[in-house]
């Protein structure tokens, strides 16, 4: 299979592009970065919003997983109408190069889309969508964009929703990890109570690829996730364990700062393309520090 991976060069996509390659299909990466020589793939340099270019790139291709995006409420609130232009033009670029193509689309989305919940309760695809700030209305328009040319072009398209991805090369501190290797032992933050459905880059990349492989997706939103909800605090404990000099104290409570919800349910991608998440917190951060002793290139 020919699978095209928007955003190759960034966190996620250059994981996807790496599982797609291990298991046995052809890939081509699209990026606005220029590779560094470390992925094993080629990367096309363009930019996912000119239209005319995406329809060349996708061609003959059998599937786009389509991951380039602004990411995060910080940045797309910082630049509104970048992140418009990249998420929403960007999306709409892709789908029209599918639909030109005949080809499917696995667009990949965010779990933010369901708003705070104070209850925290477990979130099904048919709970509503409550987007709050400008990141989440930018990926609900996107996923909007997605259904309608679904029903009104019968182009093959579903969006994935994820969060809380961490691993190796998340450009964040987000998860202290990136931080204790630069140096940066204490950490002050709220949040220790914070619920948070983790997904480790590794199985959200292979989840990604297995929809891309599937016969049929009959469903337009899947969860992509962990699928439970662990703590700020339990993290921090975790990462101390590889960290001696590791000073993190997190204040009880959650982070006003993050949504509040509860971990997402994962029957529909578990029926339509297996997805099963290897990973649980404790696996997902050693192999990850794993990988950084190893100087693996991903």
């Amino acid at each position: 299979m020919k699978v095209v991976v928007t955003g190759a060069a960034g966190f996620v996509g250059s994981q996807v592009g790496r599982v797609a390659i291990e298991r046995g299909h052809d890939v081509v990466g699209v990026d606005r970065r220029k590779s560094d020589g470390s992925l094993p793939f080629s990367i096309e340099t363009a930019d996912i919003t000119d239209r005319n270019r995406m329809i060349d790139v996708v061609g003959d291709s059998n599937a786009v997983i389509h991951c380039a995006a602004l990411v995060g409420p910080a940045p797309a609130t910082a630049d509104p109408a970048a992140a418009t232009e990249i998420n929403v033009l960007g999306a709409l670029a892709m789908l029209e190069a599918a639909r030109r193509n005949n080809c499917r689309i696995v667009n990949l989305s965010t779990a933010t889309l369901y708003g705070r919940r104070s209850d925290a309760a477990p979130l099904a695809e048919t709970d509503p969508a409550d987007p709050v700030g400008i990141y989440d209305a930018t990926k609900f328009m996107s996923e909007t964009l997605c259904d309608s040319y679904r029903k009104s072009f019968g182009v093959d398209v579903s969006s994935f929703r994820t969060g809380f991805v961490y691993g190796r090369r998340h450009s964040t501190g987000d998860y202290f990890i990136g931080r204790m290797l630069s140096g940066v032992t204490r950490i002050r933050e709220p949040g220790r109570d914070h619920p948070c459905d983790f997904t480790y880059v590794k199985d959200l990349a292979l989840g990604l690829v297995q929809a891309a492989e599937a016969p049929e997706l009959p469903e337009p939103v899947y969860n992509v996730t962990g699928g439970v909800a662990r703590t700020r605090g339990e993290l921090a404990g975790i990462v101390s364990q590889y960290f001696p000099k590791a000073d993190i104290e997190l204040k009880p409570g959650v982070d006003p700062a993050r949504h509040l919800r509860g971990p997402c349910i994962l029957d529909r991608a578990r029926r339509d393309f297996g997805y099963a998440p290897a990973f649980n917190l404790e696996a997902g951060v050693a192999d990850w520090i794993a990988a950084e002793q190893q100087a693996d290139p991903l």
